[in-house]
């Protein structure tokens, strides 16, 4: 049986787009347009998956997912939010509510929402299974728990939804937010797994931070991912030449993609 994927979407266009792609995937895809549309077709319709904009009118994505929560045939669909702004107290307050994952408009396509849906689907199934053949999976994911991934990033929203989405795929995250703080932490805590670190920082630029890192024989074989807006080619020579494991321009990539690539450094 087709999964069925609801879109609560007060964006028409944006609404039909992600409909459209999910239904080419093989999913099946319904469409509300607010909060309370949103509902009653959660009630009827009892989907696998709910897509919701945070700011959708008559009932707003945080009340909906609060209505949810109060309704026991409601409350265990899994719900991936979606956010038209930087509001990281909403989205916060979506991860309490036990959204299982967030997408921010300006920064996701719809190839993003697709991989998304699939990944939480995959997951929800996983933990199922899990659960009922007592499979090896909570070691695992205890082992990829066990990674640490230090975050030198001063621009708060970035820095906090990248930490979020690490953390849910298993990562312990920890952060910074110029130079001088992050070659002080490295200094004086247990060494990470990864340094994911920008190059445009207050004080202290990442090109020096990754030069003293670097120098240090404690810190020297950490590698370390660059995840900068700089893409010019001599920008990138110069990052890899003091020591960069690999380079990432920001606007070239999606959070899914820096995911996969942390992945395949750190292993």
């Amino acid at each position: 049986m087709k999964e069925k994927i609801l879109i609560a979407e007060d964006d028409v266009i944006l609404r039909e787009i992600l409909m459209s792609k999910l239904t080419s995937a093989g999913l099946v895809a319904l469409g509300a347009e607010d909060g309370e549309e949103t509902l009653k077709i959660l009630a009827k319709e009892k989907p696998d998956l709910l897509l919701l904009d945070i700011l959708i009118p008559k009932k707003n994505g945080i009340e909906v997912m609060q209505a949810m929560q109060q309704d026991p045939n409601l409350k265990d669909i899994p719900v991936i939010a979606i956010s038209n702004s930087d509001d990281v107290d909403a989205i916060r307050k979506t991860k309490e509510l036990g959204a299982k994952d967030f997408l921010i408009k300006a920064i996701f396509d719809s190839g993003d929402v697709l991989e998304k849906v699939k990944t939480t689907l995959l997951n929800i199934s996983k933990t199922v299974k899990s659960a009922s053949a007592n499979t090896t999976m909570s070691a695992t994911t205890s082992a990829q728990g066990n990674k640490t991934i230090f975050i030198v990033e001063d621009d708060r929203f970035l820095r906090e939804i990248a930490a979020q989405k690490l953390e849910g795929e298993g990562f312990r995250v920890s952060s910074a937010t110029n130079g001088n703080e992050a070659v002080e932490y490295l200094e004086k805590n247990a060494r990470p797994d990864i340094i994911v670190l920008d190059l445009i920082l207050p004080g202290m630029s990442g090109f020096e931070v990754l030069e003293k890192i670097k120098q240090n024989e404690t810190l020297k074989t950490i590698p370390i991912l660059i995840l900068s807006n700089l893409g010019q080619e001599e920008d990138i020579n110069k990052a890899k030449s003091l020591g960069a494991t690999d380079y990432l321009v920001k606007a070239h990539f999606s959070f899914a993609e820096i995911i996969k690539k942390i992945h395949e450094i750190v292993g």
